[in-house]
């Protein structure tokens, strides 16, 4: 998609003008969202590159008409006014009526207004009073004559009993212009890109992840990985199938999904990957107990250190700066990974037993027995402390009474009752990922995990949306998404990429590598 924004301006507003340009042309197509989606072009009289030629011949305005697009032809019309509305148009050029107008400002978004369709008209006005200078000086008249009709241009925009018949965004500073100016054009073109893909096709990003800005995120610390289930293909030979009773490497979801519905002779052929189903009915045919026992065998065989592991935990285990690492898998490969590189983590783990409460396991680093304690009365110095939190559970290597898993629908169904009411995470973790950036790894729609990740971060999401806030960026990888997936994502602001976990991982250690 190709679109362009003409900038309509007197001259006394150039910063404006200058950062509008390099938002159009510099920001927005290196933005990770529309990087190879979207083209966009800025029209402007005093272009550096290609400024409009101005023949001795023409007036100003008629050179500008002749050598630009007009703004009706234009996807989107920026006008910026702060202390003059611009120089009179002559008597060539005036309205239907007969009327002169002000302005070449004026007339560009007269002709904006009148297009049909319209463009995207977006009106913005500096508030910070204008330097006028001396009233004893000759042409301090004409600057505040200048001043009021700028000032009248916006009393179109309220009708005659005071109400507003249209909008427009003040603002005090350039920079600060160049801000809500970032923000409203990337809205803009999110619903373009929404009403080009209104027949259900979803627009692919081809781009790659922006690998020196999640390199940068994870090496400050300032970065949240979040690991799904898509983990399990990780490091793993891709045509070679799990043998459960001698495993090189451990189940995906759909593998052990398969496993658990052979064992307990499911019925459904079509909903055999369902884990969470297929759990349910493994639990009510034979018994809870023996379902945990069964996963305990399945994600911890006699010899783990002989298991595949992911070349993500080795990447995150050698980071110096302390991390919150949240996962929905059962199994204990990171905690193995994070000991054999002498990396030291607390264990904070989701407990779904009973009489346990609400409470959550917590493991200091070097503990061999868990504190007990209410998600919302945890206390970890994050800034010092690399913490592994375990969301949906965990195998307890120590001993089976500790293994939780949730894993089936109701269990499901309690996690996302408790993360309601605030008493499943801990409020330290939701309150260290409101500035940071989320890096999801390995999530499907079809997972209930990816379900109450969602759920868990409504509220953060909902934040960021609203203030508009793109500095802080959020990622999702994984290999391919459905198109469901990927509006899931875009429509909460996380850039969704596919590629390969395994190349991900290694082009991501290349950035990192002195």
């Amino acid at each position: 998609m190709r679109l362009r924004f003409f900038l309509s301006s007197p001259g006394d507003v150039a910063d404006e003008r200058t950062f509008a340009q390099q938002v159009i042309e510099q920001e927005l197509p290196k933005d990770p969202f529309m990087r190879g989606r979207v083209g966009c072009e800025a029209v402007r009289w005093d272009d550096p590159a290609a400024p409009v030629a101005m023949p001795a011949t023409l007036t100003p305005q008629e050179a500008v008409n002749r050598g630009l697009p007009r703004p009706s032809a234009c996807d989107c019309v920026i006008v910026v006014l702060w202390s003059r509305l611009g120089t009179p148009l002559p008597a060539s050029c005036t309205r239907p009526d007969g009327s002169r107008y002000l302005s070449g400002t004026e007339w560009e978004y007269e002709d904006a207004i009148a297009a049909k369709p319209q463009p995207h008209i977006l009106v913005y006005r500096r508030r910070s009073p204008p330097e006028l200078g001396d009233p004893l000086d000759a042409d301090y008249d004409e600057r505040l004559a200048q001043y009021r009709r700028a000032n009248d241009f916006f009393k179109r925009f309220r009708n005659a009993d005071g109400s507003l018949a249209g909008g427009f965004a003040e603002y005090d500073t350039p920079q600060e212009f160049r801000d809500r100016l970032r923000v409203d054009l990337r809205a803009f073109i999110q619903r373009r890109l929404d009403s080009e893909q209104a027949n259900g096709q979803t627009v692919r990003v081809n781009a790659p992840p922006p690998y020196g800005r999640i390199a940068k995120a994870l090496a400050s610390g300032s970065a949240v990985p979040i690991i799904g289930p898509g983990i399990c293909r990780s490091g793993r030979p891709g045509d070679e199938p799990w043998d459960p009773d001698a495993p090189r490497f451990l189940p995906s979801g759909n593998e052990l999904s398969a496993c658990l519905a052979d064992e307990a002779g499911f019925p459904s052929q079509a909903e055999r990957d369902q884990l969470a189903e297929v759990a349910s009915y493994y639990e009510a045919f034979k018994t809870r107990d023996a379902l945990r026992e069964r996963l305990r065998s399945l994600l911890a065989p006699a010899a783990p250190d002989k298991l595949a592991v992911p070349p993500l935990y080795s990447l995150l285990a050698s980071l110096e700066k302390p991390l919150l690492i949240i996962t929905t898998n059962y199994d204990t490969l990171i905690e193995q990974v994070f000991r054999n590189a002498q990396k030291p983590y607390d264990l904070v783990v989701y407990s779904e037993l009973k009489e346990l409460g609400n409470a959550v396991l917590w493991w200091p680093h070097g503990a061999l027995k868990p504190e007990t304690v209410a998600p919302n009365e945890l206390s970890i110095e994050l800034e010092k402390k690399t913490v592994i939190f375990k969301m949906h559970g965990s195998i307890v290597p120590q001993t089976s009474d500790l293994d939780t898993f949730v894993i089936t629908e109701s269990d499901y169904v309690e996690l996302l009752a408790r993360i309601a009411s605030r008493s499943a995470i801990p409020a330290l973790f939701a309150s260290h990922c409101q500035d940071r950036n989320l890096l999801f790894l390995g999530y499907s729609l079809r997972d209930w995990s990816f379900r109450t990740i969602l759920q868990s971060l409504n509220r953060f999401f909902a934040k960021r949306l609203v203030a508009g806030d793109d500095e802080i960026q959020s990622w999702a990888i994984d290999d391919r998404f459905s198109e469901l997936e990927l509006k899931f994502w875009q429509r909460r602001g996380v850039y969704p990429y596919e590629v390969n976990l395994d190349e991900f991982v290694r082009l991501l250690r290349a950035r990192m590598s002195p």
